[in-house]
């Protein structure tokens, strides 16, 4: 038995004057969609409007269904959505390793060309 679901919407404040709408889907093949009309979401990249709603935060809603979240996210679990999050997860973390390293290779750097000589 396939069970279609009703697209959830939220109104998101972000930079905007006007709230942004975020629309999440769930189809009856098991894919999770999402949707926001700011510009980044309109051209198909990533959003962190939509990125709050599936991390569990809901406070920049002024929708007034923070509870649908629960929702949401009940559809991210064992989807290609939650696997891309896990992996950004990792990604994002080894960049902020690799620009620790960095720091401290420049900082190395500009010790070492103000060495004084004897």
């Amino acid at each position: 038995m396939t069970v279609e679901h009703s697209p959830i919407v939220f109104l998101i404040q972000g930079s905007s004057e006007n709230p942004y709408k975020v629309t999440f889907t769930f189809n009856s093949q098991g894919n999770l969609n999402a949707f926001c009309t700011c510009p980044a979401g309109q051209k198909g990249q990533y959003c962190k409007h939509r990125m709050s709603i599936l991390r569990g935060d809901g406070k920049a809603i002024v929708s007034g269904n923070q509870n649908d979240i629960v929702v949401v996210r009940d559809w991210l679990t064992g989807s290609d959505v939650e696997m891309a999050i896990h992996d950004l997860g990792e990604a994002e973390a080894a960049a902020e390793e690799a620009n620790k390293q960095l720091s401290k290779a420049k900082k190395a750097l500009a010790t070492a060309m103000h060495k004084q000589s004897n």
